[in-house]
């Protein structure tokens, strides 16, 4: 018996037994990639739905894909996976275009969908060791903080009046707590009342975003100051 075989040609003679074989195991690893991605966000803001969706849409798949082979619809092999990827592909949009996504939780929906395909197919063996290959991977770059923003990188947003918009007071004033410091853009808000200005900055060693803010604050009479973790846009 070829452990590597799809569980409706190991079983072609009982197709339910064989259909409820890969969704056990779908409901397992839906299970397993919900406590890694809790753990993975764990002390961080996500949308609850989330731990749901990677139980839910392997047995979703595998269920469509199942059903497929249950009925015996006459469809090459390619027209399992083109057929799966379009549902999916649709899952993911729909979830994108509903609420900001972030990249990991586009990662998390892929896999989750990817390995409901292959189990839907009948192919067990596979969707197991690829989904303790990615928990695995996933856990380690979490422990070493792996991708994390180490190198003191952010983004400096002030406020400031028609009156205050000379920049380089500014930039004194940030070269005295930022290593670097790049003027990424000035924009009107407030119906042109205020500038806005971004910076990418990077702090000097001992520095703290405090005393960033601080320094700002005296040069923009108390205006609006943000400092965040720098995104690539």
């Amino acid at each position: 018996m070829n452990p590597f075989a799809s569980v409706f040609q190991l079983f072609s003679g009982n197709t339910v037994f064989a259909f409820f074989i890969p969704f056990g195991v779908a409901l397992l690893i839906g299970i397993a990639m919900a406590f890694t991605y809790k753990a993975v966000k764990k002390g961080e803001v996500y949308t609850k739905f989330m731990p749901i969706a990677m139980i839910v849409l392997p047995l979703v798949m595998t269920s469509l894909i199942g059903l497929i082979n249950m009925r015996n619809i006459e469809i090459e092999s390619e027209g399992y996976v083109r057929v799966a990827l379009v549902v999916s592909a649709g899952i993911a949009l729909t979830r994108f275009r509903s609420d900001k996504l972030s990249m990991i939780d586009m990662v998390y929906l892929i896999v989750a969908s990817t390995l409901g395909i292959v189990l839907g197919i009948g192919y067990v063996m596979y969707p197991i060791i690829i989904a303790i290959v990615v928990i695995a991977i996933m856990l380690i770059a979490h422990k070493m903080k792996f991708g994390e923003n180490k190198d003191g990188v952010y983004t400096l947003k002030y406020q400031v009046g028609e009156d205050l918009a000379n920049t380089e007071v500014f930039e004194e004033a940030i070269s005295k707590h930022c290593s670097t410091h790049n003027l990424q853009s000035v924009r009107t808000i407030e119906y042109g009342q205020l500038y806005e200005v971004r910076y990418n900055v990077t702090l000097k060693k001992g520095a703290s975003v405090k005393a960033l803010i601080d320094e700002v604050r005296m040069h923009n009479a108390n205006l609006n100051v943000s400092v965040i973790i720098a995104e690539k846009d």
